[in-house]
């Protein structure tokens, strides 16, 4: 008896829970058709006053649009009207946002008491609309205290917002309140949002170096790979950090691809006295400086990279022959001897080299 009342019980569990799940998924569903529906309202009005508005936005039309963008429902219809109207008209929807700065400024004050998924998407439209030249220092210290105060989402979003419309300054700043949070912000998304900075690249690059020193070795390398990849920066101090031995690993291994898109006759001895050091605990610099002296031709840069070919590690060998067929090396001419002599990985990482460097043409031709 005991247990057929065990198993009554067990059901009646059962069938609530699933009344419960079918339950929920109803309201969602209902909900989701809901904001949908109010979203699409709210799009429609917004789009039909901006509109209107476009040629010359009224005072009144922008305390219209500031009461009404006090919720992400509304950010997001704000941002569907601009696509709109920028799809009908660039320089119309272009001129209507220059008129419409000083309301993303007084946005900032609503936002900023908001939480993390609010503060995010305020970023987000700022990013895409604000068109202020150059921003108000109000809209820059706003989207540097999201850097400062809220989550990795919010925080990349408006750290992005800075380099879209934010000064150099403003930028680096930011890149020293993320090293100054606890929680983890990976180097590769500062260095996109470096990539993606609109304002002066010069400016930032000195900006940046002027605060080299205080940024942690994870943004140092951040820092280092942005200027390899615009081709700024100061070659002496990171050729002297790369050969400082008490450095971070990360930061001389980023010092030392510098110099791959930012050549320097002063870097290949260091180089290629990286490339034949023998220490297996130091594989990672020798495998990195296989690849970089592709950029540094020469007698000397060729037999270093013979030599890689019959290291033991393997990333050491490959990229010392992807650089060797760079710089031009034939296998029956400069290699010959290697193609016929008795290292066996040499010979089998060459032919490997040269077959997909092969079949990488073949297919560019193709295309």
């Amino acid at each position: 008896m005991k247990v057929e009342w065990l198993v009554f019980f067990y059901m009646a569990v059962s069938v609530a829970m699933a009344l419960f799940d079918f339950g929920f998924l109803a309201y969602e569903k209902i909900r989701d058709k809901r904001f949908a529906e109010s979203t699409a309202r709210l799009t429609d009005h917004l789009a039909r006053e901006i509109d209107r508005n476009a040629d010359f936005p009224t005072p009144e039309h922008k305390r219209t649009v500031e009461r009404q963008l006090r919720s992400v429902s509304s950010l997001e219809s704000f941002d569907l009207s601009m696509e709109r109207l920028r799809e009908g008209d660039v320089g119309r929807s272009e001129r209507y946002l220059r008129g419409i700065s000083d309301v993303f400024d007084k946005l900032t004050y609503r936002f900023l008491g908001k939480n993390d998924l609010n503060r995010a998407y305020f970023a987000y439209v700022v990013r895409r609309w604000y068109r202020a030249e150059p921003a108000s220092p109000l809209m820059e210290e706003a989207l540097l205290r999201i850097v400062r105060e809220s989550s990795l989402y919010a925080r990349q979003n408006a750290l992005e917002a800075l380099a879209q419309v934010g000064g150099a300054e403003a930028f680096a700043k930011a890149v020293a309140s993320i090293d100054m949070r606890e929680d983890f912000h990976h180097p590769k998304l500062v260095t996109e949002a470096a990539m993606a900075f609109k304002g002066d690249k010069e400016q930032l690059a000195r900006e940046l170096m002027r605060r080299f020193d205080d940024f942690s070795p994870e943004q140092q390398a951040a820092v280092v790979n942005y200027l390899r990849m615009v081709r700024l920066g100061e070659p002496e101090r990171f050729l002297e950090l790369m050969q400082r031995d008490g450095a971070n690993r990360e930061v001389r291994l980023a010092c030392m691809r510098y110099f791959m898109t930012n050549p320097r006759p002063e870097a290949a001895a260091p180089l290629r006295q990286f490339a034949a050091s023998a220490d297996a605990g130091v594989w990672e610099f020798a495998s990195v400086a296989a690849s970089v002296l592709a950029a540094y031709p020469g007698a000397e840069t060729m037999s270093v990279l013979r030599d890689c070919l019959s290291s033991p590690t393997y990333f050491v060998r490959h990229n010392a022959a992807k650089s060797l067929y760079d710089l031009g090396a034939t296998l029956d001419g400069d290699l010959a001897d290697i193609m016929t002599g008795p290292d066996r990985y040499a010979r089998e990482m060459l032919e490997f080299r040269w077959k997909v460097e092969g079949e990488r043409k073949e297919a560019a031709t193709c295309s």
